[in-house]
């Protein structure tokens, strides 16, 4: 059975910023970052606990929160009865608050 896969408007905005900083650069890797980023996030509709637990979280949400990795990005999510919901997607550079995803 497949899983609905829903960006958040947080996570939304995220891709665009990414996107957007990238096309500045250089717009074969933003095009090349978003197909490949909304690739991945296609993967958790058959696949949704392929992610591994994001570790920031452990302690205090378990496995409420999950995390695909894709280049330096890391694309959070959570599942949701029948979706995938798509909360963050972030550089991996950047250090994780827990504020950030909930």
């Amino acid at each position: 059975m497949a899983f609905n896969a829903i960006l958040s408007e947080t996570a939304n905005t995220d891709l665009e910023i990414i996107v957007e900083y990238y096309y500045e650069l250089n717009k074969k890797i933003a095009k090349r970052y978003h197909t490949d980023i909304i690739g991945r996030i296609k993967k958790l509709r058959d696949f949704p606990q392929i992610g591994r637990i994001v570790p920031e979280c452990e302690d205090i949400f378990y496995d409420k929160y999950r995390e695909i990795i894709y280049e330096h990005f890391r694309i959070i999510y959570k599942i949701v009865d029948e979706a995938v919901v798509v909360v963050r997607i972030i550089d991996g550079r950047r250090l994780l608050d827990i504020d950030m995803v909930e």
